[in-house]
């Protein structure tokens, strides 16, 4: 069941990285690849039991680094050369 579910989500994640690199909407694109991440971030911790660092740098360290980097998106906004 999770396997079925990961092709939206990754076709979410792609979208919003895409209209995030091009500067279309990215407020929106970065909210929703906090989404992304949140999501990505349950399923490590919670479903899989992965911790932070988890094995072999498998860890939600990375998402975490990411909802981070969105959030200044989010809150400064797009910068100048946005769509």
């Amino acid at each position: 069941a999770d396997l079925l579910a990961a092709g939206p989500r990754s076709a979410a994640e792609l979208a919003g990285a895409i209209a995030l690199a091009a500067g279309f909407m990215a407020q929106w694109a970065a909210l929703g690849l906090i989404l992304v991440m949140l999501g990505a971030i349950y399923m490590k911790a919670f479903k899989w039991k992965t911790g932070f660092w988890g094995e072999k740098s498998m860890g939600w360290h990375y998402e975490v680094l990411l909802i981070m980097m969105n959030l200044v998106i989010v809150t400064m906004g797009p910068g100048r050369y946005s769509l």
